[in-house]
This record gives structure tokens, sequence and C-alpha cells, in this order.
């Protein structure tokens, strides 16, 4: 079957879609029928043609209703080497906790003080109030951005300045504190704009040109710093998304006028900031892109399960759940959910 295919659910009802993606060497293949509680309801059929995890699926399948189990029946090649397999995970699901986000019956930020709400621990703190007001307005700092920035900003940043959130020891900027990338840099991460450790011989000019035209709206405090922001300018064609894995892309594709690119940067990786695309390659949407925080930051510390060879998936998520498989040898299949891998930006 086509990557993009889907079957029809057993008795018509369906909770999502998943996608699998084959972790493989060039040459080598896996044949496999899906299974779900019993029922056939797709065929993999893939062969690598490029190494590694790539961003389209080998095949797209439907989660049935209430899916308990999961199975995998099939052969692969490694190595000019066949192996049959046989696996079956027990399921859980994270729609409990990730159904709020993903209910585009509400407005953006209710459905993100939904997701607050389901999470335990503060994973996701929202509280209403501008917390740059004492420094300046958030109605007057957007303008003051908009006329550095010589654009309008997107209306899904502009909703950021009523509201205070954070997500664990990370945050959005309140109004008053965003800022120009190249500004955060060579603000409060320290760096210098000149010398053996400057920016100037770091960055490419491309990438410092992006850096002093973009705008930081996220600052994430973790290992190291990184933060999330938009390129009003866009993307060039062909351009390298910089993200893990996917060899061979065919690079990023211009969006609509106007609607720039959103990215993730961090210390690690300065030099390659990571492309926020679709899955045709085109810039996402503001949403699209402050969704991802909360998929990157907070879905991806959800762990339902209670042992190891349990296989999470997300029915409410709108997309096809990321399904990694890959052997850890002969008739070894491991099958896991990437979808909210903080440090995977295929999604």
């Amino acid at each position: 079957m086509a990557a993009g295919q889907t079957h029809a659910a057993p008795n018509g009802a369906t909770a999502g879609r998943a996608g699998i993606h084959p972790w493989l060497e060039v040459g080598d293949s896996v044949v496999a029928d899906v299974i779900a509680d019993g029922k056939a309801v797709a065929h993999l059929d893939h062969k690598a043609t490029r190494p590694g995890l790539q961003k389209t699926p080998a095949l797209v399948f439907v989660l049935p209703a209430g899916l308990k189990r999961l199975r995998l029946k099939g052969k692969a090649t490694n190595g000019g080497k066949t192996t049959a397999f046989d696996k079956t995970w027990k399921v859980r699901d994270m729609a409990p906790f990730s159904a709020p986000l993903y209910d585009t019956s509400k407005p953006w930020i209710e459905r993100v003080r939904g997701l607050a709400a389901k999470l335990e621990e503060g994973g996701v703190v929202v509280k209403p109030g501008d917390a740059g007001a004492k420094k300046k307005p958030a109605k007057a700092a957007f303008a003051d951005l908009e006329k550095a920035l010589g654009v309008p900003l997107p209306e899904a940043v502009k909703v950021l300045g009523d509201w205070r959130i954070e997500v664990g020891d990370s945050r959005f900027l309140a109004a008053a504190d965003m800022r120009k990338v190249s500004d955060l840099l060579l603000g409060s991460w320290g760096y210098k704009s000149k010398g053996s450790d400057g920016l100037d011989r770091i960055l490419s000019p491309a990438v410092r040109a992006r850096y002093d035209r973009s705008l930081a709206v996220f600052e994430e405090v973790g290992d190291g710093l990184g933060a999330l922001a938009w390129d009003p300018a866009g993307v060039t064609p062909g351009e390298r998304p910089n993200t893990w894995g996917d060899e061979g892309s065919p690079g990023a594709q211009p969006g609509a006028p106007g609607e720039g690119v959103w990215y993730w940067l961090h210390q690690e990786h300065l030099v390659k900031p990571e492309l926020l695309l679709d899955d045709d390659y085109r810039p996402k949407s503001a949403e699209a892109a402050l969704t991802n925080v909360f998929q990157r930051f907070a879905l991806s510390d959800v762990d339902p399960r209670e042992t190891e060879d349990e296989l999470l998936v997300d029915s409410a998520n709108p997309r096809p759940n990321l399904l990694q498989l890959h052997f850890d040898g002969p008739g070894q299949p491991r099958l896991w959910l990437r979808s909210y891998d903080r440090h995977y930006s295929l999604y």
C-alpha cells in the first residue's frame, strides 16, 4: 500500500491513524501484516532506498477505536539475510492526556489550558496576565516589534500577550521580553558578536542573517538554552530543514506569502536551526508551531506505559502517529512512538 493510504476500520469507528516509519539500511526490506486486536488492518511492504528514518511513512493505517493489542507478523531482510518475526505489543493510549490540545472547537489558548489541567505536577502552567506589563504593556510591545521587524506579527503570537505560560523550567516570553534572536544570543545567552567565539565566526552569513531578522517567542531552559523563533522571510526553495534523520528529503518548499517560517534553535546546534515544516515540507502555521512547544516538552514526558514492551499511541492526535520500526536483532522488531520526541523535529 502506498504511503498516505488507509484501510477502513472494522466497524467504521476509528480513533486516529498511525504511520510506520522503518529505520533500515539501503537495500534492506520489511514485509509484514499489521494486525489490530486479531484482525488484519494493513500490509507493510517496504524496501529502503535511503538510510535511516524518513519523514514520509511507509504505511499509514487506521487505529481501531479502543485498540488493545497491535501485532506485526512478517519477514525482514537485513544485510541479505531474511528472518521471520511475530511480535505483539499491548497498546496504551495517550488521548486521556492529550485530547484537550487537539479540540479545535475551542480557541488555542483554551486548548492549552485544557492540557495543563490534565497533566500532573504542574508540567504546564497557564496564568492570565501580561507578565511584562511593568516594562511595557503587550499592545505597545507588539507595536514596537512590528516596527523593528518591518512586518505584522502572526495573530497567534499576539494571543501570548495576555497570558503567562510556563512548560517546566521553560516559558513563552512576555511581550516586553520578546526580541530578535540575535539580541537574545548577545544578551542573556552571553554570546559575543565578534572574536574567536563570536557569532561572526560561529555562524554562516545565511544563519546569522536569519537570526538578525527573527523573533524569539519561547525560551527553552534545560541541557543548554534553546528557543522557538519566527523568521518572517520564510524559506529558500530546497533549503535543508536540518532535522535529525530524513536523509535525501526534497528540502523546504515556500509557504504562503507573509507566512514566514518557524524553527527551533539550540546552543548544541546553533549553526543549524531546525525548520518546522509540514508533511509537504512547507512552513507550519503559527498555531501549529506554538502547539509544537507542548508536543515537544509536555507530551514528551507523558508515558503511561507499565512495561517497556507496551506501545504508546495517541488516538487524539489528528496527524498519523509517528511509529518508528527498527530491529534490535534478527527477528526482534521494535516499534515505538516518536511523535513527541523533544529532540526530533521530523514531526
